[in-house]
This record gives structure tokens, sequence and C-alpha cells, in this order.
């Protein structure tokens, strides 16, 4: 039997729907609504991010970049003095650096603080300082001994068990996102915590995270009352922080100074 280019161009219209329906009715109907399902959750975790944490903050230089939890305000930084030969001069006084502990951070690159309540044994409130700190052995990898850069995490913690006279508990790796399949890759972080540390009658404990881009390592330092009250949700939006925090892959050169004009450090990897 013989077809006319016409009617099989009007076959062909009616069998392309039917087609479609066939296949949205079989098994690529159920692909299409996993998909669809995937995406839902994929959107309602970014938007879970963004109800969590503030606004990204980027290091002089592109160092580091890191967002916090929303609760969170960013304490600014000394502002350095340009001298006659260009180069910058910083205050003796760093306003970032913990007042409440005879303690220096090395090589701080940002602090924030907010206010939260820790509940009392008669069940009332008050309120504390809760810090966040972000570090990096970014400039000593352009010092005398970058070799020594390598063990900034181990030589922290020595120096924080001293001076907060408390012994630092080495945790297991602590992996974000915990499980997979994940939105994003999964990334592993040396930690450990100093517990238990008085200030001013109330215990705090000091968690610190590490890892590495290359040579470069960032740090980030969570200092906060142990007996803060729940609904606050701060312990709920740290993982999403971790997992924010990028740092350059790109170490200084052999001598650059920290204090000079600030420059791009190079590509950042998240982690």
């Amino acid at each position: 039997m013989f077809y006319s280019f016409d009617s099989l161009r009007k076959g062909c219209r009616c069998a392309v729907p039917m087609a479609l329906l066939c296949l949205v009715a079989g098994c690529g109907y159920s692909q299409y609504e996993a998909r669809l399902n995937e995406s839902k959750n994929y959107y309602a975790h970014l938007d879970r991010i963004e109800q969590a944490l503030a606004s990204k903050w980027t290091s002089q230089g592109g160092v580091l970049e890191l967002r916090v939890p929303r609760q969170f305000v960013l304490i600014p930084p000394p502002q350095p003095i340009k001298k006659d030969d260009g180069n910058l001069e910083f205050p003796a006084i760093d306003p970032r650096q913990p007042d409440y502990v005879n303690l220096l951070f090395p090589e701080l690159f940002g602090a924030w603080e907010t206010t939260v309540k820790v509940l009392q044994k008669d069940g009332s409130a008050e309120e504390r300082k809760g810090y966040i700190y972000a570090l990096s052995n970014y400039w000593e990898l352009a010092g005398d001994k970058p070799d020594q850069a390598a063990e900034f995490f181990t030589n922290l913690k020595a120096l924080m068990s001293d001076k907060l006279g408390v012994a630092a508990t080495d945790e297991p790796p602590y992996v974000y996102p915990k499980t997979l399949p994940a939105y994003q890759q999964q990334v592993t972080y040396d930690k450990c915590i100093f517990k238990e540390k008085d200030i001013e009658g109330v215990s705090y404990s000091f968690e610190v995270y590490a890892r590495r881009a290359g040579s470069v390592m960032g740090v980030i330092v969570i200092v906060l009352p142990d007996s803060m009250d729940a609904p606050q949700k701060i312990n709920e939006r740290i993982p999403y922080m971790l997992g924010s925090l990028t740092v350059t892959s790109v170490p200084p050169k052999a001598g650059a100074d920290k204090n000079a004009a600030p420059q791009q450090a190079g590509p950042a990897i998240q982690f």
C-alpha cells in the first residue's frame, strides 16, 4: 500500500505524542519522578544552608573563605597604617584575639563572636559569648622555616594545651557530609577538643578542625559554653560552616611579606 508524504507527516505528528505518553506512563515516568524528587531535595538542602549561614567572608588576599552560622558577627580586624616605604604596619593589639584567656592565636585571619544563653543549675539563663576563629599556616610557608608550617596543627594543639591548662582530646577524623550520596565532595578534617575549660565560672569547650589544601592549611577553632540553651541551633549549623570552608591551593612565594600590599593568593579549593 502506498502512503503519500502528507499522510506520513500527519501520522508522525500523532505518533510522537503517543510515544511520549507511553514513555511517561512506563519506566520513563519513574525516572522523571526520581529526578524531580532529587531536585527538590537538592534545593531544600541549599535552602537549609542559606537559612543557617551568614554571607561569605573572604580573608585578605583570598587565602580563606568561610560562611559562619548566622548568629555570629565579624570582629573587625585592626586597621593597618601605610608607611612611607609602602608597607603596612599593624597596631600592636589585635581586637580579634581572645581577652578571656591567656592565649594569642598564631596566624589569625578572622574572628567572629555571638551572644548565647547558658543554662544555670537553678533553671535560669545567663548570657555569655561564643567565638569562631579562622587560622592558616599560609604566611609561615613564606618564612625562614617553611618546613615547620607542616606542623601548624600539632604546634597549635601544644600551644593551646599550655595556655589553657587543659589537655587536648584527639577525636576521630571529622567527615562532612557524613553520608553519601551528597551534594558536594566528602571531605575530612583532623579534629581535637579542649574540654571543660572554666571561664569565669562557666565551662567552655574549644573545638579545633584542620584540613590541608596542598601545603596550605586552614584551621577553624570554635569556642562555646558547654551548657548552651539548645534552641539556638548553633551546633546544627557548624557542619554547614565546615562544608563552606575554602583554602587557597597556591602557597606564598618564599620571603613574601604579609604586611605588604595584599595580592590575590590564587584559586581556592573547597573542602
